[in-house]
């Protein structure tokens, strides 16, 4: 105590150590004092958060990066995670979650700051959580649909700049903002309510294949050139804006991938390609002067180059800060004239830069916007190695690579083994600290040509599962009509990428009817039970691998929905004892089916073969 005594004696200038009467008595003891001072040196913002925010911790920088401090550490039990939070040397500034269980009004955290002599001190912040009316759904509650921006919808063919043969799978395509835009009703329609589009930043134009007679252009938006200009292939940024008002207008969130682990191909300063068209320049690489590797450590994953993408040196304070303020600054840029912005960021190849950015990167957001979320692809992630990204400070949630493997195993006949799986991951994700499980992406094969064989069945029920299951699902553009590819045709090269197709619209009313019905049906069931499917604990009822279905419970403050799952290829009669009250309807809200629970507590259920959906969801009619 007495060392930040000192500290602050030095920081409040022309101030006492001890406020005084008239006759230079003291007007208080020196403990209350004191714990006063301790307190100034520990500011929150928000100062009375809601659930769904975020809460920017700052110590006093002369305290924090005092030469006799070893550590500092934050319990905020009362608030989250059970373990201490230990803030990163670098930064003064800690972000805080808090979980909706957290019961309204004043709680409290322990700041334990360490010395190196081994003295301890502790100081308790108190912090008051308030309601939020105005919240139209908790960020555990999110539906994503994620859809490649050139792929989806050419919705202006005025900024088709470079769009030459769309038969080519490494060209641009077309598809932009308005086209967006002009899709938002169905996304709507469908039962999303968050849609996350790829990076909008402007990319590198030039042909990496050009020299080889082929293609490959930076359509996808992760090959940045300059990040502090819209892409011109996408649209304007009054365009951008129009997107957010539109999708806000629908009740839907925009999530936007950002990228800070690298540039796009040649734009390291002094690189050039002669005879190479639309090249990067010397005016044009300039911005990124001292901020990219000149020497790369091979197979490093920090200090490497990801399939030979030049390196930002984020380790460095002054390239970190720049970067972090190029891709935060994108929410005051396109805040519209009545307050709309972008809600999240999904954030690309997490485990490539390290810990202090993404904290960094998470306090400013919550400095600007306590609410603002981030998803983080940590590629190869599950439920039991999220690499470290959640509880601490950066990420709110990390995309799960594991999920559609267990998927897989489902419609290929383990059934009760994952659900057991499927148990233990319920029981460890929160709302403040959960993963967004999906079955295919722009990067890997498509689901149902990989794990499911083509078998569309199987893609059904794979969805099924996986839109009824604790976390956050995310749906790949086109998946709802039955599109699905491998990731590369090239499989030596790994650059002709077919699951990164254009979203056949047609297919809606024909090829894909069945899926597309499949999909909206499940989407939007989640949607209207929303806080069940995202945070009620998960109970098996009935099945085996040898009867291929599987009766299983999501449950939460008191209301119970139960979903039936069928991998076989034809109608499963089940006599099913239910939690529910004797004599009570019972309505199956995929297939309008209604049942009567019977004096002995059972329903007997027909679920359909999995070709027609081999889903059932029952719920007790009101």
């Amino acid at each position: 105590m007495e060392k930040i005594t000192k500290i602050v004696a030095s920081l409040l200038v022309g101030v006492s150590l001890m406020a005084c009467s008239k006759d230079n008595e003291p007007l208080q003891e020196e403990s209350v004092m004191q714990e006063e001072w301790d307190l100034a040196l520990v500011t929150l913002q928000p100062e009375n958060p809601t659930h769904q925010e975020n809460i920017l911790l700052t110590i006093d920088e002369s305290l924090y990066f005092d030469e006799q401090i070893e550590s500092v550490q934050i319990r905020a039990d009362a608030l989250s995670t059970s373990e201490p939070l230990v803030m990163d040397p670098n930064l003064n500034q800690i972000t805080l979650a808090v979980e909706d269980d957290v019961p309204i009004g004043e709680q409290s955290v322990q700041i334990e700051v360490t010395y190196k002599d081994g003295e301890v001190t502790e100081i308790t912040k108190n912090i008051e959580i308030t309601e939020d009316d105005e919240v139209t759904f908790d960020w555990d509650e999110a539906i994503i649909y994620f859809a490649l921006t050139d792929r989806f919808y050419n919705g202006d063919q005025t900024n088709d700049y470079l769009v030459e043969n769309t038969d080519h799978l490494e060209t641009y395509h077309g598809g932009d903002f308005e086209g967006l835009i002009k899709k938002i009703p169905y996304l709507t329609e469908l039962g999303v309510n968050t849609l996350w589009i790829t990076p909008i930043v402007d990319n590198i134009e030039w042909n990496l294949r050009e020299q080889q007679g082929d293609s490959q252009f930076g359509y996808h938006g992760y090959w940045a050139k300059d990040f502090t200009k819209i892409d011109e292939h996408l649209g304007d940024i009054e365009t951008f804006q129009a997107l957010l008002e539109r999708a806000h207008d629908y009740g839907m969130k925009i999530m936007v991938d950002v990228v800070l682990n690298h540039s796009g191909y040649g734009m390291k300063p002094g690189e050039t390609n002669p005879g190479v068209e639309h090249f990067p320049t010397p005016e044009e690489q300039q911005p990124f002067e001292a901020m990219l590797r000149t020497d790369p450590v091979p197979n490093h994953q920090v200090m490497g180059e990801l399939a030979g993408l030049p390196d930002f040196i984020t380790e460095d304070e002054a390239v970190r800060n720049q970067l972090i303020a190029w891709q935060t600054d994108w929410i005051e840029k396109t805040r519209t004239p009545r307050g709309d912005t972008i809600d999240f960021f999904r954030v690309d190849t997490i485990k490539h830069v390290e810990d202090t950015t993404w904290k960094a990167f998470k306090n400013k957001l919550v400095e600007i916007q306590p609410d603002f979320k981030l998803l983080g692809e940590n590629y190869g992630a599950s439920i039991d190695n999220p690499g470290g990204y959640l509880y601490d400070g950066e990420m709110d949630a990390v995309l799960d690579f594991d999920f559609k493997n267990l998927a897989g195993q489902f419609v290929n006949w383990d059934v009760m083994g994952v659900q057991e799986a499927l148990i233990e991951r319920n029981e460890q994700l929160s709302s403040d600290a959960t993963m967004a499980q999906f079955l295919s992406s722009h990067d890997e094969d498509g689901f149902l040509y990989r794990q499911a064989g083509g078998d569309q069945g199987k893609q059904m029920v794979a969805a099924a599962l996986q839109i009824t299951a604790k976390g956050i699902p995310v749906v790949y553009y086109g998946e709802e009509i039955g599109l699905s590819g491998p990731a590369a045709k090239n499989m030596d090269q790994g650059e002709y990428n077919e699951n990164r197709y254009d979203f056949d619209w047609e297919a809606i009313h024909t090829s894909g009817k069945a899926m597309h019905e499949h999909y909206q049906k499940l989407l939007n069931i989640r949607k209207t039970y929303a806080a069940l499917f995202a945070k009620g604990d998960r109970e098996t009822l009935t099945g085996s691998n040898q009867d291929g279905y599987l009766f299983f419970s999501r449950n939460h403050e008191g209301q119970t929905i139960i979903v039936g799952l069928t991998i076989l290829d034809e109608e499963a009669q089940v006599s099913l004892e239910v939690p529910f009250p004797k004599g009570a309807t019972v309505r199956d809200l995929y297939n309008g089916t209604t049942y009567t629970v019977s004096e002995t507590g059972l329903i007997d259920v027909t679920l359909p073969k999995k070709s027609l959906g081999g889903t059932s969801i029952l719920v007790v009619q009101e």
